[in-house]
């Protein structure tokens, strides 16, 4: 395995133009080059040099190699080595973004998990943005609950209180929406894996089968979350009719009564880092 970096504005610009399939591709030759260029093999063509160069199939190179000629991101030289742009070039060259990240992508041996670990870029942004959220509002919670105890508040603290109480948010509010831990379900792991909001657009299985290979290659883990909400109560029609209306969690008969499973938490276990762009490469 190799990571390298693209910058967000190729992440974004090839997804629109490819999806992950062309992150994965220009990754893949970006991992491969030597300063900038493949070098020709004997007396193989372009499409031959990429094949034995990286170990990608003559289909997925005719795919997408014509794409990123046409984009610009990719040079076929007279002599028959192939140039690939730098991270400086897309800069200077594709539409600009208004802050810079360098975004890394695991390079695998198959090209099929390079294009699992391009869409989990999106998964990783989404736990992120979770954890911050969760932050805040336990930041939130524990000043209302300070100041319901009558104790002091910093200057800081004091301030989001009274946004707090200008909008009307009560601590009780916050208690019932609380959830401590990140979680995704099965069907927005399809939502992020299409990058489409539109629930009718996606289906639960494919998003767990997306998880799946999530978790086979160890960027992230899941911990089911249940509990026993009618102990005693057996009544597998009332399980599977909810179950059919259900489009998070899910409800189910087991020994000690119905169960309601909720979105399991999930976790990330890749050493992942998105940063401002420091220097083009």
């Amino acid at each position: 395995m190799v990571r390298v970096h693209l910058t967000n504005i190729e992440y974004d610009y090839l997804f629109n133009e490819g999806g992950d399939s062309l992150i994965a591709f220009l990754a893949t030759l970006r991992a491969y080059k030597s300063n900038e260029t493949i070098k020709k093999i004997g007396k193989n063509g372009t499409i031959g040099t990429i094949n034995k160069t990286t170990g990608l199939s003559r289909t997925i190179i005719k795919k997408h190699l014509p794409k990123l000629i046409d984009i610009g991101l990719v040079n076929i030289h007279q002599n028959g080595n192939i140039a690939v742009r730098s991270r400086k070039w897309s800069s200077n060259n594709l539409p600009k973004l208004e802050r810079l990240k360098l975004i890394p992508i695991m390079v695998y041996n198959k090209f099929v998990d390079t294009k699992t670990y391009s869409a989990y870029v999106r998964v990783n942004s989404r736990i992120r943005t979770q954890e911050r959220q969760i932050g805040k509002k336990a930041r939130r919670i524990e000043v209302l609950r300070t100041c319901s105890q009558n104790r002091s508040l910093s200057k800081s603290d004091y301030r989001l209180w009274k946004s707090l109480n200008r909008k009307g948010t009560t601590l009780r509010e916050l208690l019932n929406n609380y959830r401590s831990t990140c979680t995704i379900s099965n069907l927005s792991f399809h939502r992020i894996l299409k990058d489409t909001e539109l629930i009718s657009a996606c289906n639960k299985n494919s998003g767990k089968h997306f998880k799946k290979k999530l978790i086979a290659l160890g960027l992230i883990e899941q911990k089911r979350v249940q509990r026993l909400e009618y102990p005693g109560v057996w009544d597998v029609q009332y399980s599977d009719e909810i179950n059919d209306v259900l489009i998070y969690g899910a409800i189910y008969q087991s020994k000690k009564g119905i169960v309601i499973e909720e979105s399991p938490i999930i976790t990330i276990k890749d050493m992942f880092s998105v940063g401002n762009k420091k220097k083009q490469g």
